[in-house]
């Protein structure tokens, strides 16, 4: 048998395949973790994206953004509507400076102007998936089901909320000057109110807006706004409106005030304190 010499350069046959063979146990062991720690990574930044994604549908309002939502008066139809505006109406503002009508690009394109219509994946995202506004990403196994699915928000979407409107209404007499908070008809006749709230029809300010007050209801405030379901026309939708109110207590003229106020969605309830002088 031929021995190594003594100071020659060099691997023997047999540590050459030793030495391969360590390679290859560890390349395997190194692999699925590799994999794992890289669909780790695709998971969080779909997860991400598709938070992103509802947040520009829905708005923020410590933004303050309206989102698609606000602006538009509804839910968008495909998430191509996001950033083309397409035959959607243009951006307008109301008299208290709302925003109505396509305001977009709403979501943030990067490099390439459709990839946040894609997953880590490579997968076009499935909106409206598995209920109303919800955005799924079919995950690793690129296909609907299976256990690996991404969905946000966790339920359908609600775009609406609700909005209680409560009055403050300046009142002189011959003792006192001072606001009345939610007067009554039946302490003073001859009253009169009218509340309107303002909404986004398709991107147009509402033609003729919610209202509330005396005549025609007989009850005072406060008021109470809200969309019944199904939603459609969603007009206490998500976002900025518009509030104006005017109110006479005879013998005092008529006093008025207006106000922007964010209704929130899932049907919430707010509210807003309107001081009319």
């Amino acid at each position: 048998m031929r021995t190594r010499r003594e100071g020659a350069a060099g691997f023997t046959l047999i540590e050459v395949i030793v030495v391969i063979a360590v390679i290859s146990i560890l390349a395997a062991m190194a692999v699925p973790y590799a994999v794992k720690i890289l669909d780790q990574s695709r998971e969080e930044a779909t997860k991400k994206q598709v938070e992103e994604i509802h947040r520009a549908i829905m708005g923020d309002p410590r933004g303050p953004t309206a989102g698609f939502l606000g602006d538009m008066g509804r839910l968008p139809a495909a998430l191509t509507n996001l950033n083309t505006q397409g035959s959607q109406a243009g951006p307008t503002t109301g008299t208290l400076g709302v925003k109505y009508g396509w305001y977009g690009p709403y979501v943030k394109i990067g490099y390439s102007a459709g990839a946040y219509l894609v997953d880590g994946w490579g997968t076009s995202l499935v909106y409206n998936s598995p209920g109303a506004g919800q955005i799924t990403s079919l995950g690793p196994n690129r296909a609907l089901g299976g256990g690996d699915d991404i969905t946000y928000p966790s339920s359908a979407v609600v775009p609406v909320g609700q909005l209680q409107v409560n009055l403050y209404v300046w009142r002189t007499d011959n003792t006192t000057s001072q606001y009345v908070l939610n007067p009554q008809p039946g302490s003073f006749p001859g009253m009169a109110v009218n509340v309107q709230l303002f909404y986004s029809v398709n991107g147009v300010r509402s033609a003729v807006p919610l209202s509330a007050g005396i005549p025609p209801g007989p009850a005072g405030p406060p008021y109470l706004f809200s969309t019944p379901p199904p939603y459609n026309p969603p007009r206490t939708h998500t976002g900025f409106h518009e509030v104006i109110a005017t109110c006479t207590l005879p013998p005092n003229p008529a006093v008025s005030g207006q106000a922007v106020v964010y209704i929130p969605e899932n049907n919430q309830q707010t509210q807003v304190n309107l001081y009319l002088r």
